[in-house]
């Protein structure tokens, strides 16, 4: 078990290894590495990359199936900036980075005798499951923004025969929409659709872009139940009538149904992206498990087309590229999806050796009984890493048969996997998550380092090179904030509260609510989500509405829900254009409480992280702590949420490009009642602001410190009777104030509007913002090349290969070192190595009581040095400080020894004694 500890877990001092959840994880039996060859890419896919590189030794592992991808990216890059292909071959020879796929192997061997002798068939089966959106059944469905699908897995069999080595691949994953099954998972599951269909289809798409880009053509095999009735959607628009709001859709077959319209809704040809639905539990009840031979008849001429992999293994020629690839998904992407998998590989194995008439007819049947029971390991491997348990219909899958046997059995594993998924899968959920880099733990946000002595040369040159190449677009997004003060909607009128500017359209529309549900005590334990459902219908109605009244017939497209969230009171919706939906990806929502130290959710955030196109947004909708003198405790609560609120990758809220901060604040104005209603009726509003709390705390450096507000030209916003505009008349008669702030931060972030609106609607005025500013795209590929050629220029010079220029010197390193420090903008063109050492005050070199990066003149004693150079390589001696040209006393280099001293020239030019590493 993941999230409980047993005695065994502990010291002597009763202490937890805090690696032990991770530990018991990486030893489940379900990691795999290969020091023999690139275990993340299958057979296809290592022949194109090796093509494409003109090397046959290529090393390009695919992140998408690399499970230490976030551990090793520190070496994938240092390996990347390596500009020999010997020193790159020197590198992976050492094995610094092994790639670690999650998965399974299985193996089978079988020989036959003929006259000629003894002929062998090996057959293997390769699982990989991909790290882009992995997790446990119940708490990882569906797509997420990067196309990335949970339970993907690409399994590949290879055939090895005398003569050729087949590679056949399917492909496996989560229907790719935006669901989820909430709530105790007994008996059937009820499936949540949580996106409408035009805020999905940019994730549907961005899902078969990664799939067509590998495989070439995707057909899908869809084996979810159908509806008895006929009948469709008919379209897009039509595809979720209230399925967000109401949650309508909750059965298998509307998902299956959804789905559907959203693979047509592409608009991509068949003989890219086609789609096949065969109702498995339906067609084969009863026992009739043969009937899945319906599907392959159905399919027989994809197969045909698709073909297989094939190498001619005398000759090392290609005789054959598989050329598409079935994707196949049930619910869970387990037990049916395993068994049609299998079916389908046997046919495809089968069909291969009777054409080539490679063997025997007996020995035929075993080659595919063994490929059925290898199929039957890969299920239960898969379904223990996804559900917990082995694989149901483990029977079928071997032999095509199932008895009471496994009836039973089965019925065992399905309450087995109730147990774990309601009980067990949030401890292993974290795991995964920390060990992806996924998880919001701040540990995340310590990355590991790895020493390069040209970055700091290259990092100010690729910055403005990506300042240059870079596609900056303004966009323009609208911000509002409103406290409900409990109040449920009832079909009053909304008036002008979301109406837009003729002249600019909002790419995208954040609002926060307040005190959505009353802030008692059961609500606090328990909170009602009906009143955001409503809210989300509404106002995705309401703004489109507004849209088509600002823009008449120039309004084309219209908005979507893209996300939401709630902590009790506080909620967070977030509508975009479909203009800026394909733009917009990586969304995370999270919630952070801060109500009594933390413990209840009756105040504090709903926090959002998106990329739009390559910049990085965050928006805060937040309730602090309530009190006409309490700003100390709102201070601690600003703080709490700013340091406390994490996103995947470790990522914070001041990590971001640009910071939005929309909520009731409840900040108050320092001031008698009397004296500040007589001000507001005067209208004086900036002497009244010169008291205003937030204003005084930002001042003072307490609370955010960076961050701008537009200036205040409307009234206080708190406290009204409810429903009118009238200022609080009740025996409390609080201070009217400005509680309901937005706060930003960010380059050139410009204010177009903020104001608020006169809706009678709570005890609240909604503030609203109208903002722009600048986003920035990058071409990836365009970036990495540009990278490459800023370090093959600086190892050029290092070798003398350019202008017959000699090489540099350690002193010249050093001084290009320093070089991204000096002001001005020539140091951008001015290439390394041009500024001389002569005349330049150069500290004297550093010796055993010397140090010239600490303070001028500062003597120190330093240890002698014990260790070698390069604490993994511990047979090279130290650098001998004596020796006239600064070489080793013992000459330990292997032939193909990595110099780990960066600056190692000769030696000639400075004396020095390499630090003992700690």
């Amino acid at each position: 078990m993941y999230d409980e500890v047993t005695q065994g877990d502990m010291d002597i001092y009763g202490i937890t290894n805090p690696c032990t959840q991770m530990t018991n994880f990486l030893e489940n039996g379900a990691f795999f590495f290969s020091p023999a060859f690139d275990i993340t890419r299958n057979m296809q896919s290592q022949q194109l990359c090796a093509i494409a590189a003109d090397d046959p030794h290529a090393y390009d592992p695919d992140s998408k199936f690399q499970w230490n991808c976030n551990m090793q990216q520190v070496f994938t890059d240092y390996r990347m900036h390596m500009c020999s292909t010997t020193r790159r071959q020197q590198f992976d020879a050492a094995g610094y980075a092994v790639s670690l796929i999650q998965g399974t192997v299985e193996s089978q061997y079988l020989s036959q005798n003929s006259g000629s002798g003894s002929t062998g068939v090996a057959c293997f089966l390769i699982s990989r499951s991909s790290s882009m959106r992995s997790g446990m059944r119940f708490l990882t469905r569906g797509v997420d923004d990067e196309g990335g699908v949970a339970n993907e897995v690409e399994t590949e069999v290879i055939l090895m025969t005398p003569t050729t080595t087949l590679s056949h691949v399917q492909v496996r994953g989560s229907v790719p929409v935006f669901w989820t099954q909430e709530g105790l998972q007994i008996g059937s599951h009820k499936v949540r659709i949580t996106r409408s269909a035009k805020a999905t289809l940019p994730a549907t798409k961005r899902h078969f872009a990664d799939l067509l880009g590998r495989y070439n053509r995707v057909n899908v095999i869809s084996l979810l139940k159908q509806h008895n009735s006929p009948g469709d959607y008919g379209g897009l628009a039509a595809a979720d009538p209230g399925m967000v709001a109401h949650g309508v859709g909750t059965s298998e077959a509307d998902l299956g149904r959804f789905y559907k319209v959203m693979v047509e809704s592409m608009g991509l040809p068949k003989s890219l992206v086609s789609f096949d639905e065969f109702d498995y539990n339906n067609e084969v009840r009863g026992g009739q498990f043969d009937r899945v031979h319906i599907l392959m008849r159905q399919i027989a001429p994809l197969l045909a087309s698709s073909k297989y992999y094939l190498l001619d293994n005398v000759s090392e020629t290609v005789l054959s590229f598989q050329r598409g690839v079935q994707r196949t998904n049930c619910i869970d992407c387990l037990d049916r999806t395993n068994v049609v998998q299998s079916v389908i590989s046997r046919g495809v194995i089968a069909e291969f050796l009777r054409q080539n008439d490679m063997v025997r007819r007996n020995m035929l049947d075993s080659v595919v009984d063994s490929v059925g029971r290898l199929w039957a390991a890969n299920g239960n491997a898969i379904s223990r890493t996804y559900a917990g348990t082995n694989a149901l219909k483990s029977d079928v899958t071997t032999s095509g048969k199932s008895g009471w046997a496994g009836f039973l059995s089965d019925a065992s594993k399905s309450i087995s996997r109730l147990m774990q998924s309601n009980f067990q899968d949030r401890g292993k959920q974290s795991v995964i998550d920390i060990l992806l880099g996924s998880g919001d733990s701040g540990l995340l946000c310590r990355p590991v380092m790895l020493y390069d002595p040209y970055e700091s040369i290259i990092a100010p040159q690729l910055e403005r090179e990506m300042q240059r190449i870079g596609r900056k677009d303004t966009i323009h997004v609208m911000l509002c904030t409103y406290n409900l003060h409990g109040r449920s909607y009832g079909g009053e009128s909304l008036g002008t509260w979301l109406s837009m500017p003729r002249d600019k359209r909002p790419d995208f529309i954040a609002i926060g609510f307040q005190e959505v549900v009353n802030l008692d005590v059961q609500s606090v334990i328990s909170a009602d989500t009906a009143n955001r459902r409503t809210w989300e219908q509404v106002l995705t109605t309401e703004i489109n509405d507004q849209y088509r009244t600002a823009f008449g017939d120039r309004a084309e497209g219209e908005y979507a829900l893209v996300s939401s969230e709630q902590l009790v009171g506080v909620v967070l919706l977030f509508f975009a254009h479909d203009t800026a939906l394909p733009r917009i990806h990586n969304v995370q929502m999270v919630k952070h409480k801060t109500g009594m130290a933390g413990m209840t959710g009756n105040k504090g955030c709903v926090a959002m992280h998106m990329m739009f196109d390559d910049t990085s947004i965050c928006i805060v909708s937040a309730h602090l702590a309530a009190g006409s003198s309490n700003f100390a405790e709102r201070n601690n609560d600003y703080h709490t949420i700013r340091t406390g609120t994490r996103f995947q990758r470790g990522r914070y809220i001041d990590s971001h490009d640009y910071v939005f901060w929309i909520g009731d604040l409840n900040y108050r104005v320092s001031l008698p009642n009397d004296q500040v209603r007589s001000l507001v009726a005067q209208g004086q509003l900036r002497t009244l602001m010169k008291h205003d709390q937030l204003k005084d705390q930002m001042a003072a450096g307490k609370v955010f410190r960076g961050y701008n507000e537009a200036d205040v030209r409307f009234a206080p916003t708190y406290k009204y009777d409810s429903g009118t505009t009238t200022y609080d008349t009740s025996e409390k008669m609080r201070v009217p104030s400005w509680t309901d702030r937005i706060m930003y931060r960010g380059r050139k972030v410009r204010v177009l509007e903020y104001y608020r609106d006169e809706i009678c609607f709570s005890d609240h005025k909604p503030v609203l913002a109208m903002m722009q500013f600048d986003v920035m795209s990058i071409d990836k590929a365009h970036k990495r090349q540009i990278t490459r050629n800023l370090y093959a220029r600086l190892h050029e010079l290092d070798s003398g290969a350019v202008d017959g220029r000699a090489p540099r010197t350690a002193v010249q390193k050093l001084i290009d070192l320093d070089m991204p420090s000096s002001s001005g903008s020539s140091t951008g063109t001015q290439s390394p190595s041009s500024v001389s050492a002569s005349g330049l005050d150069l500290p004297n070199p550093s010796s055993d009581s010397y140090a010239w990066w600490t303070n001028t003149g500062t003597q120190r004693t330093k240890p002698a040095v014990t260790a070698s150079v390069n604490p993994f390589s511990p047979t090279v001696a130290p650098i001998n400080a004596n020796s006239a040209h600064g070489s080793s006393a013992t000459s330990t280099k292997p032939p193909n020894f990595v110099d780990a001293d960066p600056f190692a020239d000769d030696g000639s030019n400075i004396a020095w004694k390499p630090m003992n590493p700690s």
